[in-house]
């Protein structure tokens, strides 16, 4: 949604039409992502939403009916903006596997938040959000889904159906692999001076380039080796 460009509501303006609606809006999303910027999802409530945002917390109910839904609709922004970007490289001449690779491994590694909500997409986002705007939610992401899968196997010559394949094993992946990469300081300082442990720290973007690489050379093959 557009809206105009509008001085802030502030706490005691009340929002009555369309376009102040839609601004309210935007205004208590954006306060959740100042927040989830400073601190970890677990610990943002929905009073805190509403203190950043300059409004009662009862407002921010009017626009989302749990603060899971809040962030679902964040999340859903997030992936928008990574689909575009993924079209828009797509676009571009791609010299292989390993180039495509680093090129998406860079990009999620600068999306932080990003990887942050989607670690949260199942278990906890899809659980406490009325079925009917998961599965709004899910029908957006399946159209973009198919979408940027098929630029994708045009870019890299993959098979009718594995770019799909290869955006739904992203994300499966990249958030356990973020995760990884991101243990408290106390366990990275642990496991760094253990030499029998190092093994386990492990560089996100490095990582997940190789595994790319890996899974996209395969579908490449498997369409070379296609009759």
């Amino acid at each position: 949604m557009v809206i105009k460009k509008l001085a802030p509501l502030g706490p005691r303006r009340r929002a009555v039409s369309v376009d102040m609606k839609a601004q309210r809006r935007e205004e208590i999303l954006a306060a959740a992502l100042r927040l989830l910027e400073r601190q970890p999802y677990e610990t943002i409530t929905m009073s805190a939403v509403a203190a950043a945002a300059g409004v009662a917390k009862g407002t921010t109910y009017l626009y989302f009916p749990t603060r899971e839904a809040l962030f679902l609709t964040l999340l859903g922004e997030h992936y928008q903006r990574w689909f575009d970007a993924l079209d828009a490289r797509c676009a571009l001449p791609v010299r292989g596997a390993h180039e495509w690779a680093g090129w998406a491994s860079r990009e999620l590694a600068a999306r932080p938040l990003f990887l942050r909500l989607v670690a949260v997409l199942h278990a906890v986002l899809e659980t406490n959000v009325p079925v009917a705007e998961v599965l709004a939610f899910k029908r957006a992401l399946a159209e973009r889904v198919g979408r940027s899968g098929a630029a994708l196997e045009q870019s890299l010559g993959l098979p009718g159906g594995d770019g799909a394949r290869l955006l739904l094993w992203l994300q499966a992946v990249v958030p356990g692999l973020a995760q990884m990469a991101a243990p408290p300081a106390p366990l990275h300082a642990a496991l760094r001076s253990d030499a029998a442990l190092s093994g386990f720290l492990i560089d996100f973007t490095t990582e997940l380039q190789a595994l790319l690489a890996t899974v996209v050379r395969g579908m490449q093959g498997a369409m070379e080796s296609s009759p």
